[in-house]
This record gives structure tokens, sequence and C-alpha cells, in this order.
């Protein structure tokens, strides 16, 4: 009864509008906030105002509506819409047609094939010649087996050349097909409406902006880490990888990232009582056994990035510093479809401080990796991503870029340098199995060496370890470590070395462990 008070009383005064004008896009890390704008004519008299056509993720929390114009804003209301879906695609019409060619291809194709065979089988029934009581003559027959021999090759090899056509048109039709049935389940989709009730005292023209935050969107950052040369300043490329499922197309909008994420939340959580109680060890492994099961049903989900090139547009942004977040403003519109692959827009460039040295960990790499150690990115209100590292104009590696840490110092891999010599060798002279008393002692003696074959000195931070005992009657002695830096806790020896053009250098490592010699210590 609601909606049919609410139908009637409008009657005629109830406008559409599906063509509204996108104004502004604020992308979070989750969600996206949504301005558009329409303008109408209205009567005098109340009126109902239909934003169609809108995304069906819509909060219907977040929507506010605005206007200029003699009128008064009576109320706001949101409601899906299942009748009416989502505009014909251009791809899809695009889709469409290209299966109707190709179906009509395969027809013809079928009816070339189906005439062969008809052909083959009337040459093939007619294989009698002459009657019962009359013969041919040898020129006759030969006549006739030579136009067999013809026509039948020329029917087969036509037959067959049609069935590798027919695999290929196929192979079209279902790629065609499936993609067109992947658009149509997206088109099929409900929209969202966006009704404002306004009341106006004449007949006039009014504007209206509505804004709402919508679902199924996001950004997240994306790093290219440059550097000319190992005495180059460190280029820093920052990007945003936008993707959005809103059932909206926005096409030439204006768009501002945020590094802010209202769908976190912002409510102080409540620290709750701490209660403790007896273990109960067969309700916990049952509780475990169902988990397990519950995760060994449930399906894999896989993840897939899609690089996408785009034009540079980091000196059309304008960074805005707020309380509690960062936002970019892209000065150039941009578009963004709703297909869920990840748009780049560049977002700003910075030179970093770096020095770079090698470093090495001969124990499980006998190669030298060259590190750039930056400095200088604290400023700039970056957030972690993934990081695309290039060298001398040459991709490298991915890894990832973590600017929210308590270091001074960031360390990237620019890859393997081979013509730096790394050599680990186990030194059998000064290595002993021995027995003292009631206990066994092995002692092990490494002797690592770097070569340096370049024209100019390096830096080197080599890098190795002695076990460390987390039992009493293990007892674990570095007997020789080459004046490295020794962490007691971790094991980690670390030498930091200058290496001059065309040195050798090489460090011995010994170290003792003694436990007793009627058990068995794993990892030695």
């Amino acid at each position: 009864m609601i909606c049919f008070f609410t139908s009637t009383s409008y009657g005629d005064n109830e406008i559409f509008i599906g063509n509204t004008g996108l104004k502004q896009i604020t992308i979070y890390q989750s969600g996206a906030s949504v301005t558009r704008e329409g303008s109408t004519s209205v009567d005098a008299g109340s009126s109902r105002i239909v934003f169609e056509e809108l995304s069906a993720y819509i909060n219907p929390q977040s929507i506010a509506v605005k206007g200029t114009g003699d009128f008064i804003i009576l109320g706001v209301s949101h409601q899906m819409n299942y009748l009416k879906g989502e505009r014909i695609h251009p791809e899809i019409k695009s889709l469409e047609d290209s299966l109707e060619t190709l179906q009509f291809l395969m027809g013809k194709l079928q009816n070339r094939k189906s005439v062969l065979n008809e052909e083959q089988s009337l040459l093939l029934s007619n294989k009698s010649v002459g009657g019962a009581n009359t013969g041919v003559s040898s020129e006759q027959l030969a006549k006739i087996a030579e136009y067999m021999r013809l026509r039948l090759t020329k029917i087969k090899d036509d037959l067959l050349d049609a069935g590798v056509a027919e695999k290929k048109l196929k192979e079209n039709l279902d790629k065609v097909q499936q993609q067109l049935n992947s658009m149509n389940a997206k088109r099929n989709q409900p929209s969202g409406n966006i009704l404002v009730n306004i009341s106006a005292k004449s007949k006039m023209n009014i504007k209206l902006e509505i804004s709402y935050h919508v679902h199924n969107v996001s950004w997240s950052p994306v790093y290219d880490i440059r550097a000319a040369d190992a005495s180059s300043p460190v280029q820093l490329s920052y990007k945003a990888s936008v993707t959005q499922q809103t059932g909206e197309d926005w096409n030439n909008a204006k768009i501002r990232l945020s590094t802010g994420n209202p769908s976190a939340g912002g409510v102080l959580p409540e620290l709750f009582p701490w209660y403790l109680n007896f273990y109960q060890p067969v309700v916990l492994q049952n509780q475990i056994l169902r988990r397990n099961a519950e995760m060994s049903q449930a399906p894999a989900k896989y993840e897939q990035e899609i690089a996408m090139d785009a034009k540079s547009m980091a000196g059309e942004i304008s960074v805005l510093q707020n309380q509690l977040s960062t936002e970019y403003e892209i000065r150039i519109p941009y578009s963004i479809l709703s297909d869920g692959k990840p748009y780049m827009v560049d977002i700003q460039n910075y030179a970093l401080n770096a020095q770079f040295v090698y470093s090495a960990v001969p124990k499980l790499d006998g190669d030298a990796f060259l590190l750039a150690r930056i400095t200088g990115w604290q400023d700039f209100g970056l957030l972690p991503g993934i990081a695309n590292v290039f060298f001398e104009g040459s991709y490298v590696n991915e890894s990832y870029f973590n600017p929210v840490t308590a270091e001074d110092t960031l360390s990237f891999s620019f890859g393997r340098d081979k013509r730096i010599v790394v050599k680990r060798e186990k030194l059998k002279e000064f290595s002993a199995n021995q027995f003292i008393g009631g206990n066994r002692v092995k002692t092990f003696s490494f002797e690592i060496t770097v070569r340096n074959p370049k024209s100019e000195s390096i830096k080197m931070i080599l890098h190795d370890h002695v076990p460390v005992s987390q039992d009493k009657d293990i007892e674990v002695k570095l007997i020789e470590s080459s004046a490295a830096e020794y962490n007691n806790e971790t094991g980690k020896l670390t030498w930091n070395l200058q290496i001059a053009a065309g040195e050798t250098i090489k460090k011995r490592l010994t170290f003792s462990v003694k436990y007793p010699k009627d058990k068995t210590v794993g990892g030695i």
C-alpha cells in the first residue's frame, strides 16, 4: 500500500534521469565516493526525480543530495531496479555482430560439406559401368576411372580443408560465445535508483547533485624502482592500480585517489574482559579437525595481476594532505570501466638518495647481489605495495616496498653480478671429530673467498652464521671469525668489506659443537 500511495501521489510528475554527468570520484583503498549531477525541468508542486541506471552497490546511508533553484528537497530514498538491467555496452554489440558473422560462415561451411558428401555418395553408388549384358571398351573404362579418381580426390581434399576450417571456426565461435556469456551475465545484473522528492513553487529548471559511496572498487599502490647505474639516484615511480566492478563505466571522470579507507570503520574498539579457563584438549582437537576439514573443502583462490601501460600523468597531480589521509587529485579526466581489469594511473615520481653496495650469502648462493640502500622516502606518505625493480634499463625482479618501517634505510636488490667471484670452501685440515671424556666435539672450518675483477673498488657486505644452541647440553663455540660482527642470539656473522680493484679477500670461519656422545644433534 505504501508503494501504491507513493506512486499515485506523484502521478505524471515522476521524472527519470538516466544519463547523469560524473562530477567527481574519490577512490579509496576500498570503495569510492561518486558525485553526479543532472538537470531537468519541473512543474509547480510536488515531483519525484528518479536517477536511474546507477550502481547496484550503493550504500543507501551514504546518499546526499543538494541542488540549485527555488525548490525544497522533501526526501531522498534508494531502491533496486531488477526489471531494467544495464545499458548494452558497445563491446557486447560488437561481440553479438561477430557471433552472427561466425555463425553465418559456419552455416555456409556445413552446407559445403553436405554437398561434397552427397556428391561423394553419388559417385560411389554408381560404380557399375555399362549394363548387365553390355560392356565398355578399355578406352571408356580408362576415362571413367580417371574421372572417378580425380573427382573423388578433389572431394576428399575439399572435405579435409573444410574440416580444418570448421575446427578453427568453432574455436573462434566458442571464444566469442564465452566472452558474450560473461558480459551478458553482467548486463543482466540489477541497477540502483536514487529517488529525490521535491516541491517547487512554479515551473522551473533545476540542477541536482547527488553523491554516494559505492562498493566493489579499490586501488592499490604499485611502484617502479629504477636505477640508470650504480652511481645515479634511484627513481621511484608511484602508481595506482585501480579496479572496479560497480556496474557503472566511469568515462572521462575527474578522479581523486585517497589513502583513507571508510570501509575500515572509525569506531574505537572496546576491550572486553580476558577470561581464563582450564585447557580442554579433546574439544580443541575436535575443533581443529573440523576446521581443517572445512579448509580442505574450500575452493582455492587464485589471483592474477595484469600489467598495463599508462601514459604518465605525474605532472598533472595535486597532493592534498589531510589530518588522517593523503589525497591525490588528477587534473586530467580519466576513464575506468566496470570490467574488473586494473587501470594504471601515475601519481608521483621521486628521486631518492641511494648507496649501492654488494652483498653475498655464499653458504646459500654463490653470486654477489647489487643492493641499493635507499633513504629519504619518509616524508612522502607512501603506502606498502608491490615494486618492480629495473637496472640499466632492464627488468630485474619483483620486490615489496614497505615504507611503514622504523628503519632509516630500505634495501632493494638490483640483481646478480656474475663478474664478482664468491666462493665458500670447507677446510678439511682444520675440521675434526673428536671424543673428549663423555662428549663429542665437532670442529668446522670454512674459507670464504671474494675476488673483485672490476676496474674500480666495491663495497661488500658478506653474511654467514654459526648454529645457535637451544639446549644446555649443546655448546657452540666460535673459534675464529676474521673480525666479523657477531650476533650471539642469532649466530649471524657480518663482514663489511672494501675491496679494491682486482683484489682478492679471504675470510675464515671456524666453530665447534660439543654435546654428549650418546646423543645425536641434527642439522650439523
